[in-house]
Formats: C-alpha cells, structure tokens, sequence
C-alpha cells in the first residue's frame, strides 16, 4: 500500500526536477552570456601597428568572457584597424585605450533604400 502511495509521486517530483533544472541552467547560461555586436575600431598606427597580432592583444586587455580570436571579425590592412564583436561596456574601455582613435557600432546600409 506504502508502494504504491509513492509511486503515484514520483511523475510529479520528476516532472518538477526536470522543470526546476531547466529554468537553472537557462537562467544561468542567459546571464553568462553578454550581449555583443560589431564595432569598428580605428587606430593611430604610430602608437598601435595595424597588424593582427596587435589587434589581438588590444583585444585581450578589454574582453571579458570571449577570446581575442572569437571577438576579431576583420583586420583591415587599408587602414589602421579592425571590426570585433564587443559589448558596450567593452567598447566604451576600448575607446579609452591610448593609440586607439575611434570605436563606433558597425551599421548595415542598404543603397537601395533612401
């Protein structure tokens, strides 16, 4: 009798496991994850080589839960600079940065379009 009282619980506790690990481990990974988007960040070759390697030791001193390489979208050789993913936070620590001239979010235009 005692058996099958406690049988008739355990759909209930599994199901309320099952909901309460996967509202943890959401929960745990959304705020892990910070949001990013491209930046275009333009350098004074005279303090900082426009080169990848010292891109990605700019990128180094201000990221914080990416590496340099997943950050790095483009080096650009024309001109002195890159584009990376960055946060906002990131971004704003990385304008502050001596050697660096500008960091401004990427923007997409469309030349069909007024």
């Amino acid at each position: 009798m005692a058996v099958t009282k406690t049988l008739r619980f355990v759909p209930l506790v599994t199901t309320f496991i099952i909901i309460f690990i996967s509202t943890a481990i959401t929960h745990g990974h959304a705020t892990s994850i910070t949001p990013r988007k491209v930046y275009l960040v333009f350098l004074d070759s005279e303090i900082i080589p426009s080169t990848k390697p010292a891109h990605l030791n700019l990128l180094k001193t201000v990221l914080q839960d990416i590496t340099p390489e997943e950050s790095l979208v483009y080096d650009y050789r024309s001109i002195s600079g890159f584009a990376a993913k960055l946060s906002e936070t990131e971004a704003k620590h990385l304008a502050s940065v001596k050697g660096v001239v500008s960091v401004f979010p990427n923007q997409v235009v469309h030349l069909d379009r007024p």
